[in-house]
């Protein structure tokens, strides 16, 4: 019998170094064919069992069901905003990333941009071109004893925080997930958002784009940044609203920028690209050979042992399991993402600790990568960067969270069950949950000591109300006024309390005007829009 051949399309280029790897397996096909037009990419996937793409290329939905012979996609870098993951996840299609290939390069390049920016290197490169020597116009300032706020603290964020204490700068830092201490141990002060942007000379922004960070940067919290602050952003365009800090730049509460990312790319319209006090470059943070080079070495090598089966790294959607495990566990393993999802967005503060707890018959196999599942669910909303199955404990390890599990094959009630319960310093959180039937039947069944059947997907508004009628009325005209339709609902009593939680899925996100709105009413003791990706 033949051995099995595999043929990989790649669509945004490769180094070298990367292509020479595949050209040692003689297993391996690489149609290596840079800016692709999207009528042949739909073309040729049918025929391929692997996509190598940058960010140019966008492997949609469309793409993927394409890809009848498809087993993996990978991204030779960091950001996966260009693949649809979920319906990838659907079709049994491996996404996997390289976290760690453009770290340096990424971390290098804003103190880059911080230097020119504070320096004002590119201004006074453009005069001597000219034949000008003007000294006193392009004074600046030095690095050395400001203090920099970096929001976010992956792994780049922490790398900017090394090389600025090299310049003897006061590094803070801000991030819903890491513990003082272990920002400590990098040198870095923990401090909430609000005195971060209160006291920092100087912000870069090292964290991803999600419900909660999109336009962080924004009219609201650039009014309690320092007058004369700068500001850096080497992460994701979508982090600043660009009319509000195009109005700051100009009004000098923000005293100059430095920008390598935008909300749309190239930009178009943007109003701080050309400005006087910004510098910007063409998303840069990971264009030198040397990333280049590990991140084409790196998913060469994994995309070859991820399809002849031997290993699977940095996958954003699944966990390493043999096959029989991941037919019994596969449901599993989706639910207890799902409820860590939930439960990381319900509970205040920073997580300090995660704990899933198995009962029934899914306890009686090995269970740690429902853990990991779950942990990933938890914290993927919170993180700087990607989360995945593999990257999960690692990340969890860095930030000094406590990560537990336990189980208990006898059944109570449901012949399986899940708990995930989430703590921060304002208390603990818990989320359980069950698979009917199927692969799609995951059901949240109580949340804290509420009871409740509800589908962990999708947008969902959290309520909790009065246990009186009139509820489920005042829900229902708030929605259809802002032209939210409401696919499912469930609402549960508490055990002892004459209070109930409802959980509302809908087909968008709930407006913070709805929200609002909702929370005026004496019935609504709380509300809040959530999403389980």
């Amino acid at each position: 019998m033949a051995e099995k051949r595999f043929k990989i399309l790649i669509c945004d280029g490769m180094v070298a170094e990367g292509l020479a790897i595949f050209e040692k397996e003689p297993r391996f096909e690489v149609i290596n064919q840079k800016g692709i037009p999207r009528e042949e990419l739909l073309a040729k996937v049918p025929e391929c069992e692997g996509v190598v793409v940058r960010s140019a290329t966008k492997i949609d939905k469309e793409a993927i069901e394409a890809g009848k012979r498809l087993k993996v996609v990978a991204r030779a870098g960091v950001g996966m905003d260009n693949i649809d993951v979920e319906a990838a996840t659907q079709r049994g299609v491996v996404v996997m990333n390289t976290p760690d290939g453009n770290t340096t390069s990424a971390a290098e390049h804003t103190m880059a941009l911080m230097l020119s920016l504070l320096r004002n290197i590119p201004k006074a490169d453009a005069k001597m071109r000219t034949g000008g020597w003007d000294r006193n116009k392009f004074t600046g300032h030095e690095l050395f004893g400001k203090t920099l706020g970096i929001i976010g603290l992956g792994r780049i964020g922490r790398q900017v925080a090394k090389r600025a204490q090299s310049f003897e700068m006061k590094t803070i830092g801000a991030d819903p997930f890491a513990s003082a201490e272990s920002a400590a141990r990098d040198g870095i002060e923990l401090v909430d958002l609000d005195r971060l942007l209160a006291t920092s000379d100087i912000i870069t922004l090292h964290t991803p784009a999600t419900e909660e960070t999109r336009g962080m940067i924004g009219k609201a919290n650039i009014a309690k940044m320092k007058k004369g602050v700068f500001l850096v952003n080497c992460a994701r365009g979508a982090l600043i609203v660009d009319d509000d800090l195009a109005e700051a730049l100009k009004s000098g509460q923000v005293a100059g920028a430095a920008i390598d990312v935008y909300t749309k790319e190239p930009p178009e319209n943007c109003p701080l690209v050309g400005l006087e006090n910004v510098v910007t470059t063409p998303h840069l943070g990971a264009s030198t050979e040397e990333a280049q080079i590990n991140v084409g070495i790196t998913i060469a090598h994994q995309m070859i042992d991820a399809l002849l089966e031997r290993e699977v790294r940095n996958a954003a959607n699944m966990p390493l399991l043999g096959a029989e495990d991941r037919r019994v566990l596969g449901p599993f393993i989706k639910l207890a993402d799902e409820l860590g999802q939930f439960a990381g967005q319900i509970v205040e503060g920073s997580l300090e600790k995660v704990e899933v707890h198995f009962q029934g018959e899914v306890a009686s196999r090995d269970i740690s990568p429902l853990t990991t599942a779950a942990l990933r669910g938890a914290i993927s909303n919170l993180m700087p960067e990607t989360v995945n199955y593999v990257n999960a404990p690692v990340l969890a390890k860095m930030r000094g969270l406590k990560v537990e599990s336990s189980s208990d094959t006898e059944a109570t009630g449901f012949t399986n069950l899940v708990t995930v319960s989430v703590t921060t310093p304002k208390g603990t959180r818990s989320v359980s949950g069950t698979v009917f039937e199927g692969q799609d039947a995951s059901r949240i069944v109580a949340i804290d000591d509420y009871m409740v059947e509800a589908k962990p997907l999708g947008h969902i508004l959290l309520i909790r109300n009065k246990d009186q009628a009139g509820v489920v009325g005042l829900v229902g005209t708030v929605l259809a006024k802002n032209g939210i339709n409401i696919s499912s609902m469930s609402i549960g009593p508490h055990k002892k309390e004459p209070v109930a939680l409802g959980v509302i899925n809908v087909d968008q996100p709930v407006p913070p005007e709805a929200l609002v709105e909702l929370k005026s009413s004496d019935l609504i003791l709380s509300a809040r829009s959530l999403r389980i990706a």
